[in-house]
């Protein structure tokens, strides 16, 4: 959950309030709050609402709870006199920009509207990967057209922020914090995407600011640039950069952005339509209220509202509310602004008496056979790393994630072998031997189909290990469970020729065993032997495969 932090006394100069109605204020708003020496307060937020990232924000939802403040109005804009002309970026595509006039920065707005920047670079921005914002001091621009294209990293230079030094762009990725931490991102073979005005490079987008345009104690006129991969989250963010910071009086300047294909004028300022049932707000609230009532609430938080007939509300969304996508959203903030106390209870008779399902009880029994068997149970991630997928050449049942947090993260797993593996690999020098199990979901492309299963995997590694090692448990576990099985020969990419078969139960495949084949071994730079084993539990507990959608 991210945590901002501001000197207690600007959030009670901005809502006229004493600290204990503050905290209370904020609590109403599903926020937890806690208060330290230093005078400042530090607020826990919903990470779905980063428009409350930063003072301005808070303070114009507060408002709205308390009745000061309705509705909303989009904030006047002009034309600047900024352009950007982007040419086309492999790694960062996106480019848009605004223009925050009549600001006259002190050394408490500084830290705040960095803590916004960083806030919405970890959370919506997916730190940095999708979306990075870079903050100027729009009077130090060389030039009022800006260049957002690649350029070489060994012949281009620039001076980093707060670095009183003229480095390569290599010597920036390498070398500096930011650069370590980024320098990856949106790195392409010898190119990387910059912003550069006047000859000079003001921004190494997700990197890091050149010193040229540092912003400062004094700095009144802003120029914020945000790139990225998804030009959709791109201009959302800006809109909300751009409401936020227009709230006390910025004045918001648009800018020209020209593609090689098209040109856009940013932010754009998107609202949206919602239409909302009265009934259907009725039942999700659980209260009967006047048509005038519903309209009251919805515009303290901040949208506005107006009946089209007498059950039908239109709702218009506001830019900075990128959180909203249906009516659910609109009755938690009708909710919110009656006080969910004062929402009551209701207690729901019970009809139905609940049983346990075939697959738990599978896995309750299967437990308790491999702990007598001297296994240990293991519960894992169900994403995994990509170079897993290559090294047991199983690419094309696996599914990607197409938006990653983490690269070591971008796969669902297709098989526990995965997940098991990986385990095994981290813990290789350890105490031997290591036996181990998992029961888990997995999910796969089979034909057009994405198929969801429940598996069990079992596996053991030794100084030396055989096909035997393996076979034994797993044999003793399906006669436990007084099952009549069958094997054949089984021919799998990552499984050791001759040393693996598949699993049968009335001529219907349940599962596999067999002993890793080297090569994948070495690929995952595992020292030891393996035997392993996979069966299906859906399959066995006769509940079936869970077939979601088609492609």
């Amino acid at each position: 959950m991210p945590v901002v932090k501001f000197k207690i006394k600007r959030l009670q100069q901005a809502l006229r309030l004493s600290l204990n109605e503050l905290e209370d204020l904020l609590f109403r708003l599903k926020c937890e709050t806690e208060v330290d020496e230093n005078g400042y307060i530090y607020i826990e937020l919903n990470p779905d609402r980063p428009d409350m990232y930063s003072l301005e924000g808070i303070v114009r939802s507060a408002r709205g709870l308390l009745g000061k403040e309705r509705g909303f109005n989009l904030p006047e804009v002009f034309k600047s006199n900024i352009v950007i002309k982007a040419d086309f970026s492999e790694s960062r595509p996106v480019v848009a920009g605004v223009v925050i006039e009549g600001l006259n920065l002190d050394e408490d707005q500084i830290e705040e509207l960095v803590q916004f920047q960083e806030k919405l670079h970890d959370t919506i921005g997916r730190r940095r990967r999708k979306v990075a914002i870079g903050i100027h001091d729009m009077d130090k621009l060389p030039s009022k057209l800006i260049l957002y294209k690649e350029i070489d990293i060994d012949k281009e230079l620039m001076r980093p922020l707060h670095i009183n030094k003229v480095m390569t762009i290599r010597e920036v990725l390498l070398t500096t914090e930011q650069g370590k931490k980024y320098g990856e991102i949106s790195l392409h073979g010898s190119k990387h995407p910059a912003l550069i005005a006047g000859g000079k490079i003001i921004s190494l987008p997700p990197v890091i600011n050149s010193d040229t345009t540092k912003i400062e104690q004094g700095t009144k006129n802003l120029f914020i640039d945000v790139t990225g991969t998804d030009s959709d989250v791109v201009l959302t963010v800006l809109d909300i950069i751009a409401c936020n910071l227009s709230y006390f009086g910025g004045k918001l300047g648009k800018i020209d952005v020209i593609y090689p294909d098209k040109k856009i004028e940013t932010p754009v300022l998107r609202t949206k339509k919602l239409n909302a049932s009265t009934k259907e707000l009725h039942k999700i609230i659980g209260l009967n209220l006047e048509p005038s009532l519903i309209v009251d609430f919805i515009e303290k938080a901040r949208y506005r509202a107006s009946y089209k007939n007498s059950d039908l509300l239109e709702v218009i969304v506001p830019p900075f509310r990128a959180d909203v996508f249906g009516i659910s959203d609109l009755a938690e903030d009708i909710s919110m602004m009656i006080g969910y106390e004062n929402l009551g209870t209701k207690r729901n008779p019970i009809i139905l008496r609940g049983s346990l399902s075939k697959l738990t009880l599978l896995r309750r029994k299967i437990r308790d056979i491999l702990i007598g068997l001297g296994f240990t149970e293991i519960v894992q991630l169900t994403l995994i790393s990509q170079k897993i997928i290559h090294a047991l050449k199983i690419e094309k049942e696996a599914l990607k994630l197409s938006n990653p947090v983490q690269v070591e993260h971008s796969v669902i797993r297709p098989a526990l072998v995965t997940t098991l593996l990986d385990f095994l690999r981290e813990n290789q020098h350890k105490e031997k031997p290591i036996k181990v199990f998992e029961i888990g979901k997995i999910a796969f492309k089979r034909n057009k189909d994405i198929v969801e299963e429940e598996a069990l995997g079992m596996a053991i590694m030794d100084s030396s290990i055989s096909y035997e090692d393996i076979q034994a448990p797993v044999y003793s576990l399906l006669r436990t469970l007084s099952l009549k099985y069958d094997v054949k020969p089984l021919d799998l990419p990552y499984l050791l020729k001759g040393r693996s078969a598949l699993v049968l139960i009335d001529g219907v495949e349940i599962g596999w065993l067999g002993e890793i084949s080297p090569e994948v071994l070495e690929r995952l730079e595992i020292e030891y032997p393996i035997a392993i084993a996979e069966i299906n539990l859906s399959v066995l507990s006769g509940e079936g495969n869970y077939r979601i959608q088609g492609l």
